[in-house]
């Protein structure tokens, strides 16, 4: 019986186990799992393995782990993504980079790579900036990804920004959350050159009006994550009324809006899943 479940387990396509491996965290990865047995070592060395660099925390609601993290966490202060070295950043910028550049060489060297969260990379406070020179190695080696956060980084040129956009055009999901990048200029080269584009994060200050040039870049957005912001009922309004396939709407903690739950119950018969409070 034991020699008939070793030969069904061994059976397993490789690429079905690295695909269950990448939802689990870098640590596991790097240490666990090629340990445990010959099939899943060799599992671990797969391209596909290696594609995600999301926590295992990050559990799926409906969407993958990478959606989760990145556009429908509705925590902007969560830290809960502590690969690698368990948070422990380093004071030393070009440890963050050697990481990340090493696990883009596990990826087939990148182009399997489809998520990135930017905060285990970044120098620890107090370090030399770090942020260009992450983003210009994602966009030099990951052609093929779809979901970043720039959760964590407040030291990126647009210069780098804009590499990033311009060499990544199958994006799908982006978290600003509550950084500088939230800007007409990138917002306008995320939408030409990402057409794929499906969901947005962005929590903290908000112009105002801000939904109009959302809309007319983002036509087809699904998912906006807009808590802890300083969203308005007329943005608000504009948002419901003028995005007509969104399916997922986080308005939690905005202080700012007085008159809404009109809007949201109105909304609600059109768009599946709204948060609020």
């Amino acid at each position: 019986m034991e020699m008939h479940q070793k030969s069904q387990w061994e059976a397993l396509p490789n690429l079905a186990l690295a695909n269950i491996f990448s939802k689990t965290s870098i640590t596991d990865r790097s240490h666990s799992i090629p340990f445990v047995c010959k099939s899943w070592a060799h599992a671990a060395r797969h391209p596909h393995c290696w594609a995600s660099m999301v926590a295992e925390n990050h559990s799926p609601i409906g969407n993958s782990a990478a959606d989760h993290a990145f556009a429908m966490d509705s925590n902007p202060n969560c830290v809960d993504f502590v690969d690698p070295y368990d948070g422990r950043r380093s004071p030393y910028p070009h440890r963050g980079v050697a990481s990340l550049q090493g696990l883009i060489g596990r990826a087939g060297g990148g182009a399997a790579v489809t998520s990135v969260y930017f905060f285990p990379f970044l120098t620890s406070d107090g370090g030399i900036a770090n942020d260009d020179a992450i983003l210009r190695l994602i966009a030099k080696h990951c052609p093929n990804l779809k979901h970043l956060s720039f959760h964590g980084s407040h030291n990126a040129s647009h210069e780098a920004i804009l590499e990033v956009i311009h060499n990544c055009r199958k994006l799908e999901l982006v978290d600003f959350s509550d950084l500088p990048y939230f800007n007409s200029v990138i917002l306008g080269e995320l939408s030409c050159c990402c057409p794929n584009i499906r969901g947005i994060r962005r929590n903290g200050y908000l112009e105002p009006l801000f939904s109009n040039a959302l809309i007319t870049g983002f036509p087809r957005l699904r998912i906006l994550n807009i808590s802890n912001s300083t969203v308005v009922d007329k943005d608000l309004l504009a948002i419901v009324t003028g995005f007509k396939d969104l399916c997922y709407l986080d308005v939690t903690g905005c202080h700012q809006l007085m008159c809404y739950m009109h809007i949201i119950k109105v909304a609600s018969a059109r768009i599946g899943k709204i948060l609020y409070d």
